[in-house]
């Protein structure tokens, strides 16, 4: 089953997320295909230059971990990144660059949709 999850709010405000995140990783443990859009706020989750403090999770680095090791597909909207001074040298590795064409044909090819909305 392709299952699409697209976040819009800010990554260490709501826990929008870290839902997600989980739904994604249980879903990729049962061999299911997984993309995550970053829309709007969410697109700092995908900043490497992130640094939690301590007790904190550590957003860009689940994320990454997620993709090299689960495939996870993660794809950002470009003109959040430009609107938040977010720049291509500072998203994880292994995340693509995209935009709201990129929603539409995951949308129209997922088995399921789901939408975090702030």
């Amino acid at each position: 089953m392709k299952i699409t999850i697209q976040v819009m709010a800010q990554p260490y405000t709501y826990e929008d997320i870290d839902s997600a995140i989980k739904i994604a990783d249980a879903a990729l443990d049962k061999g299911h295909d997984v993309s995550i859009f970053l829309f709007c706020d969410s697109v700092l989750a995908i900043n490497s230059l992130v640094k939690p403090i301590r007790v904190d999770r550590d957003i860009p680095r689940i994320l990454e971990t997620m993709i090299e090791e689960k495939k996870l597909n993660v794809e950002i909207c470009g003109i959040c990144m430009d609107y938040r001074g977010v720049s291509k040298e500072n998203i994880i590795k292994g995340s693509r660059i995209s935009g709201l064409p990129e929603l539409a044909e995951l949308v129209y090819n997922s088995d399921r949709f789901i939408n975090f909305m702030a």
